[in-house]
């Protein structure tokens, strides 16, 4: 074969090169090692970050191993924590701002009523026709008449399901047996006579997708502060509470402290799957699950506010159902009554916004 010949056949596709005299000529031979070295590379790359990978998912924090009941975690919560939650939920929050076309409006928003048992004979605008999306529809308003607010000293701030309530001692509350968190991590720094921090309680209550959205002042108070306090956006159900209790230090939140009567008051409204929207009145310009850089993902933003709240009153709203935690002095409430009621019930206790809190009904209501 000549030289010219050598030269076309230099044109021809590499899997052809086989058939020719020269297929082992430096030049099949360099190409050849070049594509094996490239494949050999992707493989092992792909080998030694997937096992990498499973090690992080299953091998203990050094933390965990020093202080497990503080650290706690495992690689089906690790493999968890690490889906895309936040961007979904972005997905889903664009999603549920589309305008829905109105002869397709009763159907979608019916079914979604009927299975998640929507109360529609308790809001202002039964018609379904009338919500033009899916965030209309989860922040309808409610008739004044349905939620009377109780004259205590302390209501419930909305519609749900008491998850918990504690004491928080030593700045730690335990939320199942044997693990806790610290709440200074959950509400960051804030200014706490001593008698506060020797008697602080938590009360958990969680907004299930049916419930009515928004939240709204449990007592007479000033909000002094918004904390802003980006995060993860995980699913909150009890059933994966019971897994990871700090999951209220991991997702996204908007955190309330201020004073009232007794002293350190502080409401908070936490984000979770599907739900990175939270909406505080008071504070307009405020935006939650946004796309943010690595460095700024974990940067809190605070603002001076003076809200003066009474009991009753709208504070904020979330873009599905998600979690309002509360932390007061006893002095708010009667505790050893709460206890004695529900005790180990508390956690399935249901409430109704401007009810008392010591007087919660551990059925639901009629």
């Amino acid at each position: 074969m000549g030289p010219a010949l050598r030269d076309v056949n230099l044109l021809l596709p590499i899997h052809q090169w086989k058939r020719l005299p020269f297929a082992n000529s430096w030049i099949y031979t360099e190409r050849a090692f070049q594509r094996g070295w490239a494949k050999w590379l992707t493989v092992s790359t792909i080998v030694i970050g997937s096992i990498s990978y499973m090690g992080y998912l299953v091998t203990p924090d050094w933390r965990e191993i020093v202080d497990s009941k503080h650290y706690y975690s495992n690689w089906k919560i690790r493999t968890y924590l690490s889906l895309p939650f936040n961007a979904a939920s972005r997905l889903v929050g664009g999603i549920a701002n589309r305008e829905i076309p109105v002869w397709l409006r009763e159907p979608i928003l019916g079914f979604f009523a009927r299975m998640y048992d929507c109360r529609m004979d308790e809001a202002i605008q039964s018609d379904f026709r009338a919500y033009r999306s899916f965030a209309a529809f989860f922040n309808r308003q409610l008739k004044k008449e349905v939620r009377p607010i109780s004259a205590s000293s302390l209501v419930s701030p909305a519609d749900g399901v008491v998850l918990h309530y504690g004491k928080v001692e030593d700045g730690k509350i335990e939320y199942v047996k044997g693990h806790d968190y610290e709440v200074a991590s959950f509400l960051g720094d804030v200014e706490m006579t001593q008698k506060d921090e020797l008697d602080l309680y938590q009360v958990v209550i969680y907004l299930a997708p049916g419930n009515y959205h928004a939240f709204h002042s449990p007592t007479r108070w000033v909000a002094k502060m918004c904390r802003h306090v980006p995060g993860l956006l995980l699913s909150v159900r009890p059933s994966l509470l019971s897994h990871v209790p700090h999951l209220f230090c991991l997702n996204e939140r908007v955190v309330l402290n201020g004073t009232w009567k007794h002293g350190f008051f502080s409401l908070s409204a936490v984000a979770a799957t599907n739900v990175g929207d939270i909406v505080i009145d008071a504070e307009p310009s405020l935006r939650t699950n946004l796309v943010r850089r690595k460095k700024d993902k974990m940067l809190h933003t605070e603002v001076d506010m003076h809200s003066a709240y009474l009991p009753g009153d709208r504070v904020g709203e979330f873009r599905l159902g998600s979690t309002v935690v509360l932390g007061c002095p006893p002095e708010s409430f009667n505790a050893s009554t709460l206890k004695e009621e529900h005790g180990s019930r508390a956690r399935a206790a249901r409430s109704r916004r401007g009810v008392r809190l010591d007087r919660l009904p551990s059925s639901p209501p009629s």
